[in-house]
């Protein structure tokens, strides 16, 4: 009688932490779509951008730059509020910093 209650508790107990692997993870970071900044070639992430006074610096891929410094092989142009300008050649990149917002003007 003990070998067959003994089964069913057996399987249940087995099968709870299969079931929990299926599971996300809570206290993961969201992704957001497209994330990583707009037009961002070869996984480059604007991660953040300081200020200190009237200097900025850009925070891309963990590693701090300031204007006219050069990540890989593209130089930074520009740093404003919530976008960096990348230029390598003639090509220009722009890594946005919130790229899934969209600024508008008031009450259009």
């Amino acid at each position: 009688m003990a070998a067959r209650m003994m089964r069913p508790v057996l399987a249940a107990l087995l099968a709870a932490p299969l079931a929990a692997l299926a599971l996300p993870d809570p206290t993961a970071l969201p992704v957001a779509p497209g994330a990583g900044g707009a037009e961002a070639g070869a996984g480059a992430t604007l991660a953040a951008i300081k200020r200190n006074g009237h200097t900025r610096i850009a925070v891309i891929g963990g590693r701090e730059f300031a204007e006219g410094g050069h990540y890989q092989d593209a130089r930074i142009v520009r740093i404003g509020e919530s976008e960096v300008v990348l230029r390598r050649g003639g090509e220009t990149t722009v890594l946005r910093l919130y790229p899934q917002v969209e600024k508008r003007p008031r009450g259009k």
